[in-house]
């Protein structure tokens, strides 16, 4: 089930839960307010009965006429009983319990006997005595002030005096049976009636709090529910992409969970595979131009391979290889038709063949279209779709001239652009990805090497002269050392590499991974010439291309090892030394392939630490592993790297320097900065050796802070 279903029906259970939940207290609440609405209705009853009781009992002792007597006793009367009959018969009884309703009952008898049994017959003799004499000879003197005054002149057995006193005695028997029969059982039902609303109330409350207890409980339990899946499959999928950052491409991601993070999964498997297939496909593509490389091979030929390789890898659906001859840029190769991504003249964009006679005889200057663009600039360019318009000629879907996606690399030698290497796409439904363009990138700057190599090769074997042979291999050499040291956040880089005899087998670079770090090789290749150069641009480019700022020293000395064994011939092997430097957090990266060990002069102690580990030299066996240290530096740390050239470098007596006199001059010098430093290295070599070399010698230093 997909997340979003999940996490719907969760929402849906939740609010049903809540509806429900909320359906219920709002109807117990009801019930209370119609209760509390009962419980008011019976007080104000209550207060009805009093005043009735009141007038009653005071009905004959009032002074005031007997017709204004009689009116306000009734209206008293008229009120409680349309109260108590209301309060009586309240449909909401029936949430009371049945002992409540049995006395409500029994009021309502009680009061039905009071009315017709006290009531009703007052009711129909005052109405006969309001009718008679007798209220305009009482007057407004009431009833007991009447009765003595008339028993005083007309005597106590007179008619009035007798009316007077059956009216006293009536209300008297009245009162009586009202606070007998109605006043004491209604207030014990009124305080039922609140002890009875309060137990319920309570109840209630605790239902309410027992019903939120619940709902947070089954939320709760949902929630965990469907975030286990959740958090296992993050956690496994975390797990997974630490590995790949570290440089394993060869693992999957095995989620089997129905929902989004099983297609995730399939994603990332297809992404590192293809990261993997292409990893293995530029190491294969060295290998076949490595091998194809040789005395019998002619440019033309090496052009050819190098584009097909470039479109079988990339699916590309057409290709040209492109160089620089006088300033202009010229077709030199074609694999399928390949639209030109400029204007074409109205005469030559009717028909595909003219078009292409045309682009091969065309002559693109610096700056006209992107072609022009890229051989001035330098820099690649990467149409991902063309339905943006970014190629404005190659928009149009129905003609010869259409394209969709192209990828534009740049032949850069000795910082001069010789040539260009295009691809493009001419399918609609079809593009170039990221990855593409970044294969093309390492491959365009590994071609870029190659072809240099071998045009001056060839120019060698023309020549015949061992002097040239030198020369070339020193220009090749040239062309891997850094034309300029990058500038480092807290840490300064100085290095100098000089040749035994115009070509030397040493080699070191310093660049920039990203993510604050820097890379910094020291290697040392077996033999001399063009094959050590070959080597070194081998190891060169596949060093740049497997580096990252989230992989080890040790992780990309393996990796390194890999890819050239097998590859540099039997008697061919280098030793190497690789350290990712963090300048920002103090910590660097160290892995040594049979390399002269690490030296780091501490700024605090004045004092030397070397550094060391396990490691054969790059080439002699694939399966080979290589140690790591992680190492702490702090401000004025001096760290030094150098070949065996330095310690081995010998006088005119046959004395060597020896690597305890290098590092002791070092350290008397540890105040300066490193390129005063190394320029004092190499002046004391040279004083030390008159001049006179043995072997290549490469120094690298670096200070921190």
């Amino acid at each position: 089930m997909k997340i979003r279903v999940r996490f719907t029906l969760l929402q849906l259970l939740i609010i049903a839960g809540f509806l429900g939940s909320m359906s219920f207290v709002f109807i117990q609440f009801s019930r209370v307010y119609h209760l509390k609405q009962l419980e008011i209705q019976s007080i104000q009853t209550s207060t009805a009965l009093k005043t009735l009781e009141q007038d009653t009992r005071l009905f004959s002792s009032r002074h005031k006429n007997l017709r204004f007597l009689w009116e306000d006793w009734k209206t008293s009367f008229q009120q409680f009983d349309t109260l108590y009959a209301e309060m009586l018969n309240n449909p909401y009884h029936r949430l009371l319990r049945q002992d409540a309703i049995v006395q409500k009952k029994a009021l309502d008898e009680s009061w039905t006997t009071v009315k017709e049994m006290e009531i009703q017959p007052l009711t129909g003799s005052f109405q006969k005595i309001l009718s008679s004499n007798l209220p305009a000879l009482i007057g407004d003197n009431g009833i007991k002030i009447s009765s003595q005054l008339i028993g005083l002149k007309e005597g106590t057995e007179s008619v009035q005096v007798q009316q007077l006193a059956e009216i006293e005695a009536d209300f008297d028997s009245l009162k009586d049976s009202l606070v007998m029969s109605i006043s004491i059982p209604t207030e014990d039902f009124i305080i039922n009636l609140s002890d009875e609303i309060e137990l319920f109330s309570s109840k209630l409350y605790r239902i309410t709090i027992v019903i939120s207890i619940l709902i947070q409980a089954g939320g709760i339990f949902f929630v965990l529910l469907f975030t286990r899946s959740f958090s296992r499959n993050t956690i496994e999928l975390e797990r997974t992409m630490a590995k790949v950052s570290d440089g394993n491409f060869n693992i999957n991601l095995d989620i089997h969970s129905g929902d989004e993070f099983e297609d995730i999964s399939k994603h990332f498997n297809a992404l590192t595979q293809d990261l993997w297939n292409r990893i293995e496909s530029m190491k294969d593509m060295m290998r076949d131009i490595g091998s194809l490389t040789g005395e019998d091979t002619e440019i033309g030929e090496l052009e050819d391979f190098i584009l097909e390789l470039a479109i079988d890898n990339t699916g590309a659906d057409t290709g040209i290889f492109m160089t620089v001859e006088e300033g202009m840029l010229v077709l030199r190769k074609a694999l399928g038709y390949f639209p030109p991504p400029m204007p074409l003249p109205p005469m030559v964009s009717s028909k595909r063949e003219f078009i292409t006679d045309w682009f091969k005889n065309h002559r693109i200057a610096p700056g006209e279209g992107i072609l022009g663009y890229v051989i001035k600039s330098g820099e690649p360019r990467f149409v991902r779709d063309n339905m943006e318009g970014e190629l404005p000629d190659n928009v149009k879907q129905d003609s010869d001239t259409f394209i969709n996606s192209a990828i534009f690399i740049p032949l850069i030698i000795s910082g001069s652009t010789v040539g260009i290497l295009a691809l493009a796409l001419t399918r609609i439904e079809s593009v170039f990805t990221d990855m593409d363009y970044a294969y093309m990138r390492s491959y365009g700057e590994f071609i870029s090497l190659t072809l240099d190599n071998m045009q001056k090769y060839h120019e060698l074997l023309k020549s015949h002269q061992i002097n040239r042979e030198i020369e070339v291999a020193a220009d090749i050499q040239k062309t891997l050392l850094p034309e300029r040291l990058p500038s480092l956040n807290n840490a300064e880089v100085a290095a100098f590499s000089d040749a035994a005899k115009g070509v030397s087998g040493d080699y070191y670079d310093i660049f920039d991974l990203g993510g604050g770090k820097t890379a910094v090789i020291i290697c040392d290749v077996s033999g001399k010439g063009v094959p050590a150069s070959l080597l070194m641009i081998m190891i060169r480019t596949i060093i740049r291309s497997i580096s990252s700022p989230e992989k080890r020293s040790d992780r990309i000395m393996a990796e390194l090892n890999r890819a050239v064994t097998g590859r540099m011939g039997a008697d061919r092997f280098a030793t190497i030394s690789i350290i990712i430097l963090d300048a920002e957090n103090g910590t660097l990266s160290y892995s040594n392939g049979a390399h002269h060990p690490l030296y780091i002069l501490r700024g605090e102690t004045g004092k030397y630490r070397m550094f060391d580990t396990d490691g054969l030299p790059l080439g002699i066996d694939i399966n080979a592993s290589f140690g790591h240290k992680r190492i702490r530096v702090r401000t004025n740390d001096y760290l030094v790297l150098f070949t065996d050239g330095l310690p081995e470098a010998r006088n005119t007596d046959g004395e060597e320097l020896g690597t305890d006199r290098l590092l002791k001059f070092i350290a008397r010098h540890a105040d300066q900065t490193p390129r005063e430093l190394t320029r004092r290295v190499k002046d004391y070599i040279e004083d030390f050796t008159s001049g006179t070399k043995h072997d290549d010698q490469t120094f690298v230093t670096l200070k921190v802070g």
